[in-house]
């Protein structure tokens, strides 16, 4: 297909279309047609300078892909939009943008910061239709250009030549094949939307890329590259005065600065507890930055961190409190695939990030740490910078850098300025050639586990961050029982029906498109609900901190215990069914309900609390209150030769057996198949009240009571009914 040929069959659409513009009164003068006249002799006179460039590319070996935004600005309505190199790879189509040919075998192309391992070749195609291999051989460092030269000569290429005046009423004329084979011609006056820039009190103008600058006698005086330039410089020189260097001299200096930071970024292994993957982790799960939903990890972590000069490493993960609590084992690999241990030192309040320590307290040999660049927006403008995705491959740092120009910035959390290039990932890293980081891409938080979008922390704001030490206690390591940490007012909640909203008049507080309320089914004495006025029966609505203004649904789902109905729990269920962590229990679960909401906003925390009764809102202060030893935290026993786990009795299970506060009795939480008491008839969530009739206080009676002996007879509690269960047992 030729250029000129589909060239000149749009140009006969655009003719049409601008006459019929210009006969409205907002054009009397038939301007739209001058201009589209223009666009001819334009295309007639150098469509044999226009080249499309292919560049063809590939994921790397350690899966990375390259995530470059090609700039296109449209010439006729200004409106700005890219094109990510990673969208072609997964489309399996080449990334194609225009290029001008400078000579028979030479031409410039806008730079896309492509480095050379992520394509597997460039093809030019000329005039003619034939593609030709081509390679790099020149860097426009300050016009974001990139010369390109052909194994052999372009068929039909004529070459532009520069001979116009900058001063003549330049225009920039845009030339561009699409993917379909379709050709946009046009032309706009150079320089609009310009901004004052107080670092060098310079002003700048938006730019259009890949466009041809020509004077009012469309003589051409020189090519845009770039998608801004000083206001009062906006037309660059002629291409052969333009500074460049080896196409190569970036890779050779982008390749030596990976080399360095690998050696400041080291891999980051987090253990969970032994314990609570069996109770709840389902294997190892190898975390990567691009994961969005980071909060359903249930296994061990691989990561990245960032090692700093006081010794401290920074990782930047989207982690929950209740993994973090749960961490026994943390190590780094170093560069020469040593293991060292580290420690926790605490996670940030506002963002997604936290920091460990080497146990030792030394920066091991070998490893260099990065520094946290100072400098400001106005001291960073118009620098280039390199984007940086460090990733855990196998306990290697594997990071691929993409070269940026500091020419965006935009306010992120505080009123912080930080550059555009990773304000939207999380897990990317921002440099400098120095190796100093610019910013760091994470999460930000709004409120215990809630996160809200990713965002962009400044270097500056990160060492404020780290020597304030403002670290949130909801995000730590805690040792045994203490890792499972829950914040209530003390109620226990049922989901809300249309039904029963109607019942208690709550309807118009309610909102049912993701289910909206929780009802209230019961108040503990003494608890902050209790002090409050809540009672049994209200709605509570919503809740919000009380130095902010975000309020959180309160809800409770379905837990799918409805219809199955405890003879089917006793009779019917595998035993191995409960040998789980979120095993379900007759008896509501502490952890869950609107409690998980009051937990991520965190225990201590002040918040302002919105519920209804009888037809009226109420809202009140209160404090959230650690929850007391409730099923999952008592105090249990395990005993091989029944061949169960017995825990003491807690409050929520008293109340739902309907136990006094004395009543003796442990509760079976877990039991082996084919065991001894499974054998007797034994059920998980039965009350073993008595052994040999002595009452039972606590697991740690009953185990003093069954050490030893041969024969047994239990006093088993089933709902409100008792019965006795005598067993032989071989020790």
């Amino acid at each position: 297909m030729r250029i000129l040929a589909a060239t000149m069959s749009v140009l006969a659409c655009l003719v049409a279309a601008t006459a019929a513009v210009g006969a409205e009164p907002k054009d009397p003068a038939g301007k739209a047609a001058e201009k589209a006249a223009r666009v001819r002799k334009l295309v007639k006179k150098f469509s044999g300078g226009f080249a499309t460039v292919r560049f063809r590319l590939k994921t790397l070996p350690d899966g990375t892909k390259p995530n470059i935004a090609s700039n296109y600005r449209c010439p006729g309505c200004g409106s700005s939009s890219a094109h990510v190199t990673s969208d072609f790879i997964e489309k399996n189509i080449p990334c194609m943008i225009e290029g001008f040919v400078v000579a028979s075998n030479q031409v410039l192309v806008q730079d896309l910061g492509l480095r050379p391992q992520w394509f597997t070749g460039i093809e030019v195609v000329g005039a003619d239709g034939v593609a030709v291999p081509a390679s790099p051989v020149l860097l426009y460092p300050e016009e974001n250009a990139l010369l390109l030269e052909t194994k052999t000569a372009l068929g039909g290429a004529r070459p532009i030549v520069f001979d116009g005046e900058a001063t003549n009423a330049p225009s920039l004329f845009h030339f561009v094949e699409d993917f379909d084979g379709r050709v946009q011609a046009g032309i706009r006056d150079v320089g609009y939307g310009f901004r004052h820039q107080p670092a060098d009190g310079k002003d700048w103008c938006s730019a259009t890329p890949n466009t041809l600058v020509v004077d009012s006698s469309n003589r051409a005086v020189s090519v845009q590259m770039r998608i801004d330039r000083q206001l009062k410089e906006v037309i660059p020189a002629d291409p052969s005065r333009w500074r460049s260097e080896p196409a190569d001299a970036r890779e050779t200096r982008v390749a030596k600065l990976e080399k360095r930071l690998e050696t400041s970024f080291l891999p980051i292994y987090l253990h969970i507890d032994e314990e609570k993957k069996k109770q709840g982790a389902y294997g190892r799960i190898i975390f990567d930055y691009g994961q969005s939903d980071s909060s359903r990890l249930t296994g061990d972590v691989d990561s990245i961190g960032l090692v700093l000069p006081d010794g401290e490493v920074l990782v930047s993960l989207n982690i929950g409190s209740s993994k973090v609590a749960a961490l026994d084992k943390m190590e780094a690999t170093l560069p020469d695939g040593r293991k060292v241990p580290m420690e926790f030192v605490g996670a940030f309040s506002e963002y997604g990030m936290f920091l460990l320590r080497f146990a030792d307290g030394r920066i091991p040999d070998g490893v260099v740490p990065a520094k946290l660049s100072t400098l400001s927006a106005d001291d960073l403008f118009g620098r280039t910078a390199y984007s940086a995705r460090p990733r855990n491959q196998n306990g290697r740092t594997c990071l691929a850098l993409a070269p940026r120009e500091l020419r965006r910035f935009r306010r992120v959390r505080g009123g912080a300025v930080a550059p555009d290039v990773a304000s939207d990932e999380e897990g990317v890293f921002l440099v400098l050639d120095s190796g100093e980081v610019l910013a760091a891409g994470a999460h930000a938080r709004m409120g215990g586990e809630r996160w809200s979008s990713r965002t962009a922390v400044p270097g500056t704001v990160l060492a404020k961050l780290i020597a304030a030490r403002d670290f949130d206690p909801e995000f730590a390591v805690r040792q045994g029982k203490a890792r499972i940490r829950v914040a209530w007012i003390g109620v226990e909640t049922q989901p809300m029906t249309k039904e029963l909203a109607r019942e208690k008049r709550a309807q118009g507080f309610l909102s049912y498109e993701m289910g909206s309320g929780s009802l209230v089914s019961k108040v503990y004495a003494g608890t902050p609900a209790a002090k409050a006025g809540i009672k049994e029966g209200d709605v509570l609505l919503w809740v919000r901190k009380a130095s902010g203004e975000r309020r959180e649904k309160l809800e409770t789902r379905d837990s799918g215990m409805s219809g199955i109905g405890l003879i089917a729990l006793f009779d019917r269920a595998p035993v191995s069914m409960f040998d789980r962590y979120d095993a379900p229990t007759p008896w509501p679960q502490v952890e869950g309900g609107v409690n998980e909401m009051f937990t991520k906003l965190g225990i201590g925390t002040k918040v302002v609390l919105a519920w209804s009764s009888a037809g009226e809102q109420h809202e009140a202060e209160l404090v959230l209150e650690q929850a007391p030893v409730h099923y999952r935290t008592a105090k249990r026993i395990r005993n091989r030769v029944l061949g169960l786990v017995a825990a003491d009795l807690t409050f929520e299970v008293r109340a739902y057996l309907k136990l006094g506060d004395d009543a003796p009795g442990v509760v079976i939480t877990k039991m082996q198949e084919g065991s001894p008491a499974a054998v007797a008839g034994l059920r998980p969530f039965e009350v073993i009240t008595a052994v040999n009739g002595e009452d039972v206080p606590s697991s740690r009676r009953f185990a003093e009571l069954i050490k030893g002996k041969k024969d047994l007879t239990l006093s088993v509690r089933r709902l409100d009914a008792t019965r006795i269960v005598r067993m032989q047992i071989k020790h």
